[in-house]
């Protein structure tokens, strides 16, 4: 009877170690962390708001992780055509699990000091290997240069969104910012203090890893 119990005992806590073992299917956490904030002239930063607005040195940036590795595209669009929002250029990055960038990376800036179009900010998430992504890439890397027409630019974006198209058709999670007057506590301090995963949109990601997010500014 003792060795009985024993055995039991022993498979349960195998089971129960095997559950909560980091990576285990009962601990995956297939799930991204997206943030869109403002950052003045004074290094002040805020969550992207319906009563955000443009300002001398003020910049748009998106924080993002993962709970898994994957890829992440930040397509800022005009909401009324298909252009990009304040000539700001689409960002890609590799994202370790867990681990936060900050977009557009250096040297990039999406400076926003005066009055545009309502834009959205349109988030993918990719797994690394994902078909196409590859394409993807070097079209957002040869978008950033600063020798690129507008002419060229517009074909390029347009090239973009059609790439994109299938994952633009309704399925993404649209998210306006929180509203003016919404109690956001601390909701605006010094940059290297923000705690931005306190206001981030959790972004699931399906069994390929795939997930979208829009953030929208504007009406």
């Amino acid at each position: 009877m003792q060795i009985h119990a024993f055995s039991a005992a022993f498979w349960f806590s195998l089971v129960c170690f095997a559950m909560l073992a980091p990576g285990s299917p009962a601990h995956a956490e297939n799930y991204a962390r997206v943030c869109a904030t403002t950052i003045d002239a004074d290094s002040s930063e805020a969550v992207l708001a319906e009563d955000s607005s443009p300002a001398p040195g003020t910049k748009v940036i998106v924080h993002l992780d993962a709970g898994t590795e994957c890829t992440a595209l930040v397509v800022p669009l005009a909401r009324k055509g298909s252009r990009l929002a304040n000539g700001w250029r689409p960002q890609i990055v590799l994202l370790p699990q867990w681990t936060e960038k900050t977009l557009p990376g250096p040297p990039s800036s999406w400076e926003w000091s005066k009055s545009g179009d309502p834009f959205e900010l349109w988030i993918f998430f990719f797994k690394r290997d994902a078909t196409g992504l590859e394409e993807l890439q070097k079209l957002v890397l040869a978008m950033q240069k600063s020798t690129v027409n507008e002419k060229l630019l517009d074909q390029q974006t347009r090239k973009l969104i059609d790439k994109l198209s299938p994952r633009m058709s309704g399925h993404a999670r649209l998210v306006q910012g929180p509203k003016a007057g919404a109690t956001i506590i601390g909701g605006t301090m010094r940059r290297v203090d923000f705690p931005w995963r306190d206001y981030a949109q959790e972004v699931p990601l399906r069994e390929a890893l795939e997930g979208e997010l829009v953030v929208r500014h504007g009406r």
